[in-house]
């Protein structure tokens, strides 16, 4: 259930079935062998022989009328790691992301969809098994319609000196980066969701990321990230672009007090230090 708080302009969603997912589990729900212990598939590639899945989140923030959440599960084994993906593994799993972006935007009630993904504890996954998740709204989240008034700035943010980049994405540290070492990439042309990707732009993307987290992993001393998936909503032409969030810092009374967030690493030092490693 939705519920937007009036007095700080954001909105919250209630789930009481999120309490019950479990944590690092004895056996590990997602890896081949033990796909009895999740929802059935809606998507298995490249066949009944899997290396990647998704199904519906057991415990998911919605459901029903007001949306679909959907677990991919990127590889069936459960100690690789998405930085270490064979350029095969990469294609199946862009390969996942457009086709359920793709059937997650079709009911009329999808306004929005994100896809997103949190590895290692501090990041809030609960299973250590490399896996992304999406979801569906029944609305545009603020935040987005902020970077719809505010686009002009990922062009600001495009013309930054590239930590990485390929012919078509490009790695900067963002000028108001919310966290030490974050990363923001950005399509080099105005794509604006999942489906306008070909094959061989959806490879690069991820490729990219792969080295960036690399990169993040190795200055900040610790595995946790997140990795937001930025698509325009229907009917929009937007810039495409991810966010890399390292989750090392964790937000105290000052931000959340404030809403101001405290970044004790400024992006030209944290690029001269992701460069290096």
């Amino acid at each position: 259930m939705f519920v937007h708080d009036a007095l700080s302009g954001r909105t919250v969603a209630f789930s009481s079935s999120r309490s019950k997912r479990p944590h690092r589990p004895s056996t590990c729900p997602f890896c081949k062998g033990c796909e009895a212990l999740t929802p059935p598939a809606t998507l298995v590639l490249p066949g009944a022989d899997w290396r990647v899945r998704v199904f519906s989140n057991a415990f998911p923030v919605v459901s029903g009328k007001q949306g679909r959440h959907e677990v991919i599960v990127e590889t069936p084994r459960h100690s690789e790691l998405f930085e270490d993906f064979s350029e095969r593994q990469l294609a199946l799993l862009f390969e996942a992301f457009q086709t359920r972006f793709v059937a997650l935007s079709r009911p009329a009630s999808a306004r929005y969809v994100l896809l997103f993904k949190n590895f290692g504890d501090k990041s809030g996954a609960s299973i250590p098994h490399e896996h992304s998740q999406i979801v569906s709204f029944p609305f545009v989240p603020d935040t987005v319609k902020t970077e719809w008034k505010n686009e002009k700035a990922l062009d600001a943010d495009g013309a930054l000196p590239a930590l990485l980049e390929n012919p078509f994405f490009k790695a900067v540290c963002p000028t108001a980066s919310h966290f030490p070492y974050q990363v923001r990439v950005l399509a080099k042309n105005k794509t604006a969701r999942f489906d306008d990707f070909s094959l061989e732009e959806g490879v690069a993307l991820l490729s990219l990321l792969q080295a960036v987290i690399r990169k993040v992993k190795a200055v900040q001393g610790a595995p946790d990230y997140t990795l937001a998936f930025h698509a325009a909503p229907k009917g929009r032409s937007a810039r495409f672009f991810v966010d890399v969030f390292p989750r090392k810092a964790v937000w105290g009374g000052f931000e959340l007090g404030s809403g101001v967030w405290v970044n004790f690493k400024e992006p030209e030092a944290a690029l001269k230090e992701l460069k290096k490693a």
